[in-house]
């Protein structure tokens, strides 16, 4: 019985194991970071909708105590927003009354929260001007965090906000 020859070891073609591994741990390192850095933007997504849509409701409660609303009266009467953690409450008077059926609540994206050095946790306009009604310099901040994002709300005197 005859042998075959043994193959010369530099006419192997391929690759050895431990080359197949580093480049494995190589892409699994990749697609690790990319996996982490996918959920930023949504975060970032998330805090930007809620802080829009906050301002939106305060100058829409600005507006309704200024030129009036669609209660049955329809008078001009104080609008405003009371802040809670999770979630804000659009009322119409001139202080925030948990039984009143006419309220709003705007529960904010999950993750969201709010704090505030507001007097009360809650901004009322006076009726026909818009303006903050007991307005204190220094006690007129809105902050919404959502992860490791987080938007400051400043609201002047006139109701006027502006973000930091």
């Amino acid at each position: 019985m005859k042998r075959q020859p043994v193959p010369d070891q530099q006419n192997i073609a391929g690759f050895t194991l431990i080359e197949l591994l580093v480049v494995l741990a190589i892409l699994a390192v990749l697609f690790g970071l990319i996996g982490i850095n996918l959920g930023h933007p949504q975060t970032v997504a998330s805090a930007t909708t809620s802080v829009d849509t906050l301002l939106a409701d305060l100058r829409s409660q600005q507006l309704l105590a200024m030129v009036g609303g669609t209660n049955s009266s329809g008078s001009v009467q104080p609008h405003g927003i009371y802040f809670q953690a999770t979630d804000y409450t659009l009322f119409a008077d001139s202080s925030y009354n948990a039984g009143d059926t006419d309220n709003f609540v705007v529960q904010l994206t999950p993750g969201a929260q709010l704090t505030t050095t507001l007097p009360s946790a809650q901004v009322v306009f006076t009726e026909g001007t818009g303006e903050v009604a007991g307005f204190v310099s220094g006690s007129n901040t809105i902050t919404l965090t959502s992860g490791d994002i987080s938007r400051t709300i400043t609201i002047n005197r006139f109701g006027a906000p502006t973000v930091n």
